[in-house]
C-alpha cells in the first residue's frame, strides 16, 4: 500500500460510526472513567469485556 493510501485510509476509518461505551471504576485507586469505542465480549462465564485503554490517557493510573 502506498503512502497515499494509507493516509486515505486512515481518513476514512476516522469517519466510520462505532459504538462507544462508557467505562468507569470505583476500585483502591479512586473512581473515573472514560468512553471507549475499542470494546468486546470476550465470553460470558465468567462476563468478560476486552477494553482497549492508551497508557498516556489521563485515567491510565487509576485502571492500571
Amino acid at each position: 500500500m502506498e503512502l497515499a493510501d494509507k493516509a486515505n485510509f486512515r481518513d476514512a476509518m476516522a469517519h466510520v460510526g462505532a459504538a462507544v461505551n462508557i467505562i468507569t471504576t470505583d476500585g483502591p485507586a479512586g473512581r473515573a472513567g472514560f468512553t471507549a469505542s475499542a470494546v468486546c465480549s470476550v465470553t460470558d462465564t465468567p462476563p468478560t469485556l476486552l477494553v482497549c485503554l492508551n497508557r498516556s490517557a489521563s485515567v491510565w493510573p487509576v485502571f492500571s
